[in-house]
């Protein structure tokens, strides 16, 4: 990539993801996860979800048991049984994935879990790595996942992981922690580590609970996938280890990008959180978000020393934050942006500064 503009780089990388996501729109296994979310709307009882072959066959062709539909009264007895006991069905099945399914279900304590978002999202990630062609990734995402460090500390943190049985040991395993914060972009934390374990342990689902008042998401969204509030089965689980890889993987792709062709990587954070951002603030809150759009409107930095309210009018002037979502609109903001990444310093004085508010 040595010697390619950030501008090549990213509009490279953006046709990958751009065939992505049309693979994705066509593969057929998105035609049975929007049936399986209509159908798992209805389900009342644990008996509707295996009377239902159509909602069953694409919840097992995800966890690659689709040949088990043929005995659906194994299939129910194994997976409601009980998790906590180690003699008990699932526990004793020498095919693992009967497991990895069970503890992202959990049908013994009911039918919450599988009807939840978080376990939709844990489907159409699988069926996508399980379906999709592997090349329908940037070649420096796939250089990542097939070094033999990325592996080894894959295997490392599983290996580990599993011999946690309390929050105090995982927060005592300097490695085991340093891995989860760099999975999520926080490994420069780790210093502080009394300090997060506060935070994840705090219970998510208060609004005033401490990881719900810190500024920075990233705190919140580890805290949901990890689930330390409840315990150490969530650092466990299968699910939250193939969370990890993915972010793992993707904020070293970004990070070897930013290397080679500075720029990139905050152009694909806000290419990723261009949907999601509703107002002046969103940007404001986030330095890489800030950094783009400042960027890309000839903003000075000196604009940090206003008022946040005099920055988020500044920002209104300059961005149509309900047109946010269409990836056109953000994508010529991205490219503005790298355009001026690219350019060569541009000496500003208060003249400049008085214009952007004349």
């Amino acid at each position: 990539m040595e010697g390619i503009s950030a501008l090549a780089t990213y509009t490279a990388i953006d046709k990958i993801d751009q065939r992505r996501s049309a693979a994705i729109a066509s593969a057929a296994f998105t035609k049975d996860l929007n049936s399986f979310k209509t159908d798992i709307a209805k389900v009342e009882t644990l008996d509707d979800i295996f009377k239902n072959t159509k909602l069953l066959t694409t919840i097992l062709k995800a966890y690659n048991l689709e040949s088990k539909l043929s005995d659906i009264a194994a299939l129910k007895e194994i997976l409601t049984s009980k998790l906590s006991d180690p003699k008990s069905l699932v526990n004793t099945q020498s095919d693992k994935r009967y497991l990895e399914l069970a503890k992202d279900i959990d049908l013994y304590d009911g039918y919450t879990k599988i009807k939840s978002a978080v376990f939709a999202a844990k489907l159409q990630a699988r069926l996508e790595d399980r379906y999709l062609d592997p090349r329908l990734q940037p070649p420096q995402k796939i250089q990542v996942t097939n070094s033999p460090l990325f592996k080894k500390n894959i295997a490392d943190f599983k290996a580990a992981a599993a011999k946690i049985d309390s929050v105090d040991k995982l927060f005592k395993n300097y490695k085991l922690l340093k891995t989860v914060l760099e999975a999520y972009g926080l490994e420069s934390e780790i210093d502080e580590a009394g300090f997060i374990k506060k935070i994840l342990t705090s219970d998510p689902s208060d609004k005033n609970s401490l990881v719900n008042r810190a500024n920075d998401p990233r705190y919140r969204e580890l805290a949901l996938d990890i689930g330390l509030f409840n315990g150490v089965d969530g650092l466990k689980s299968s699910a939250f280890a193939s969370r990890l890889q993915h972010k793992l993987a993707e904020i070293r792709f970004e990070k070897n990008v930013e290397d080679q062709t500075p720029g990139v990587r905050a152009a694909l954070h806000f290419r990723q959180s261009a949907p999601n951002i509703k107002s002046p603030y969103d940007i404001l809150s986030d330095p890489a978000l800030r950094d783009v759009v400042f960027k890309t409107f000839g903003i000075p930095l000196e604009v940090v020393r206003q008022t946040v309210e005099s920055q988020a009018r500044l920002l209104q002037s300059h961005i149509k934050f309900d047109r946010l979502k269409d990836p056109n609109y953000s994508n010529r903001i991205i490219r503005q942006y790298l355009v001026q990444v690219a350019a060569p310093p541009v000496a500003s004085g208060n003249g400049a500064l008085l214009d952007l508010f004349a």
